[in-house]
């Protein structure tokens, strides 16, 4: 059985690894005082390489990662002759994935949507083979630079956070290679990953066991506004900023998907083998929550009835209660005044639609 690579915990970073990334883009011709206030970190550049300031908030070595990184792109990209993946790209490849429903759905999508970017992004690449499913980012560069290298990793470990911030749960990683030559301390790499590294491999690419590609997307469009938001995104996640979420939450989230779809809910096993589990132990995951699938499914139903009611004024109770699965509109009230205390009609006048 293949060893499982450690989880990242990047909370707070030493500030050895910040030292590094000014120390390389320095070779560009960036001084490391510009690089600092380009990220608006309140640090010099001696009290880094010092060692007198000893750590570094997470989210500090991440805005210091988003510009080292840009710049290093930017360089790296020249010498390849291919400009770098816009921000504005990257949110756009986000958008054209939230709506997948498993993880699989969404790196297939992902695939096509770089492809359109003639080589910008790269080239993704998805194999599977036995339990293993290897995910691969082949970047066009020019030549192996330092600078290539730490853009590559941060790329890579983007895509790993960000896949596993869709399905709401770390990704196991058995293995994690990259198509260069060790130009970096392997020891600075795996402190500034907390991953161990192979170089010297055909590609650069991370594996995984292929059980997580069955698994669903549970994160909403509202989440990903929200997480796009930050200028900092993808950088923030290497910086342990976004993890994992309540089981209960996730199931919300599939199920209201379920239920916008108007796709059939899956039965119990289904749901618990979606998030690998058995159903005794999803059950207790969920009464450890405070929760259930009952009441998960009823606040899904009420949720999307108030959204209808008050965004959806040309839709009748009838066509409501069949978007939400009741039998007819009577169901559909009687349910209604359960969860609100008043009528649809009611909550419709309050407001203000007729």
């Amino acid at each position: 059985m293949a060893k499982q690579v450690p989880k990242p915990h990047l909370m707070a970073v030493p500030s050895a690894l910040a030292s590094a990334l000014l120390q390389e883009v320095a070779h560009i011709g960036i001084p490391p005082e510009q690089m600092l206030a380009r990220a608006g970190l309140p640090y010099a550049p001696d009290d880094l390489h010092s060692g007198r300031i000893e750590h570094l908030p997470g989210l500090h070595f991440a805005a210091l990662s988003l510009e080292c990184t840009a710049v290093m792109e930017d360089y790296s990209s020249r010498q390849g002759d291919y400009p770098p993946m816009r921000k504005e790209e990257f949110d756009m490849l986000c958008y054209c994935i939230i709506n997948c429903t498993t993880l699989h759905e969404a790196i297939t999508r992902a695939q096509r949507f770089c492809a359109m970017l003639g080589g910008r992004a790269g080239r993704l690449g998805l194999e599977t083979r036995g339990g293993a499913a290897t995910f691969v980012m082949h970047t066009y560069r020019g030549r192996k630079t330092t600078s290539a290298l730490f853009a590559d990793l941060i790329g890579l470990t983007g895509y790993h956070r960000l896949f596993g911030w869709l399905i709401g749960s770390p990704i196991e990683l058995t293995d994690i290679g990259v198509a260069y030559p060790p130009i970096i301390e392997r020891e600075t790499v795996t402190a500034l990953f907390n991953y161990p590294v192979r170089f010297g491999q055909p590609e650069n690419s991370f594996c995984f066991p292929t059980r997580h590609l069955a698994l669903p997307v549970v994160r909403s469009h509202a989440e990903l506004i929200n997480l796009l938001e930050t200028e900092l995104f993808p950088f923030d996640l290497l910086a342990g900023r976004v993890e994992s979420q309540r089981l209960g939450d996730a199931l919300h989230h599939l199920i209201a998907a379920k239920l916008v779809r108007q796709d059939t809910l899956p039965p119990l096993t289904q749901l618990a083998g979606l998030f690998n589990m058995s159903s005794a132990t999803f059950r207790r995951r969920l009464e450890e929550e405070g929760t259930s699938i009952t009441a998960i499914k009823e606040k899904c139903r009420k949720d999307l009835a108030l959204d209808y009611l008050r965004n959806a004024p040309h839709r009748t109770l009838e066509e409501i209660a069949a978007l939400l699965g009741f039998g007819d509109a009577r169901a559909f009230r009687r349910a209604f005044r359960q969860w609100t205390g008043k009528s649809p009609t009611e909550y419709r006048r309050e407001c203000g639609l007729p």
